[in-house]
Order: structure tokens, then sequence, then C-alpha cells
């Protein structure tokens, strides 16, 4: 006789008869295109080839397949940003960290914009606020030890406060780029940005 615990595990692996990364990523891309509040079930059903009523088994609802998905872009977003501010003088780490914000909102056909920062005017939970206020708090700490280690002439500020001015700024960004700015518009006004900030050491 089957016991419990291998009835629930039976099942479960009934239910998940799929990648479930691939379906991370491809509901990651639902998610960006159309929003958390606008994307419905369906549109990831759509989307992955799973039926609904096996996505709701596997996750339980939206926001859950939401917060797998946002989890999988913070983890590969920040390392990517870590990479950008890894090497050189303050200005170049900053210039090439703004280059990536601006290439990832600007990517697609139409512009996909912002995640983070749509996610942020979407957000009806406590669960995806925290997220998004996760994301911001721990991309300030990468900024603000990326300033404060690179070499060269440094902006007279501390690290850590100016670290908030910049994640700042990229949400500005995010705005005007929903507001038809496009990819050089923005690189000009992040490259401007860059040069206040180092010209004040």
């Amino acid at each position: 006789m089957m016991s419990k615990i291998d009835w629930r595990r039976a099942q479960t692996a009934g239910v998940r008869q799929f990648d479930e990364q691939e379906l991370v990523a491809t509901a990651l891309d639902v998610f960006w295109r159309k929003g958390l509040h606008d994307a419905t079930m369906q549109d990831l059903a759509d989307a992955t080839g799973v039926q609904r009523g096996s996505l709701y088994n596997a996750y339980g609802d939206k926001e859950a397949i939401f917060l797998r998905a946002f989890d999988q872009y913070v983890a590969q977003f920040l390392e990517a940003a870590g990479d950008a501010l890894a090497r050189g003088d303050a200005a170049t780490r900053l210039q090439k960290f703004f280059d990536l914000i601006i290439v990832n909102m600007t990517s697609g056909s139409p512009p996909r914009g912002c995640l983070t920062t749509r996610t942020a005017l979407d957000a009806a939970s406590t669960a995806v606020q925290k997220r998004v206020q996760g994301l911001l708090g721990r991309l300030e700490q990468l900024i603000g030890k990326a300033l404060s280690s690179a070499p060269g002439e440094r902006p007279a500020i501390d690290a850590n406060r100016l670290a908030r001015v910049v994640v700042t700024f990229t949400r500005g960004l995010a705005v005007m780029e929903r507001a038809g700015y496009g990819r050089k518009q923005l690189k000009e006004a992040a490259g401007t940005f860059v040069d206040v900030l180092v010209g004040a050491a």
C-alpha cells in the first residue's frame, strides 16, 4: 500500500511534467511584457504550453509563479550588475552599470521597459513589495561597495549615500524610457549624470 508521503510525491511528479527552469524563464517574459497586474494565468498557460490546472497545482497562483520568476531575474541581474561594476575607476564602473540597465530596458520590440519599476507600480501584496525592496537594497550595497573600492578619484559624497542616488536615477531612466526616450538619449543622460558625480570629487 502506498504511504501518504509516497502518494504526495507521485501526485507532484504527475503534475510537474515540464522543465521548470524553462517554464519560469517563459513566465518571466510574460510578466515583463504585460506586467504582474495584467498578465493572466491563461497568458502563462498559452506561453508555456502548460495547462492552467497544472500551473495552479504546481505553484498555487499567479503571484507565486511571479515570485519564482522574479527571484530568478534578481539572481541573474545582480550577477550582471556585479560584473559591470567590478573593473575600472568610479566613472567607468558607473557607465558600464548604466549601459547594462539601459540595454536591459530597451531590448525587445517594442522595448520591454524596466521589470523592477513596473513591478513596483503593479505590486499589490506585501510579498511582492518586499521582493522589489530587497532587490533595490542589494543593488545599493553592490554599487556602494564598487564605488568605495574603485581606484583613482572618487565622488566626495559617502559611497553608500551616493549608491542610493544612483539607484534612484535608474528609476528615472525607466520612466523616461516609458515616455518614449530611446537608447541613445538615455545613455546621454546617464553619461551626464556620471560626469556630474565624478566631477564632485
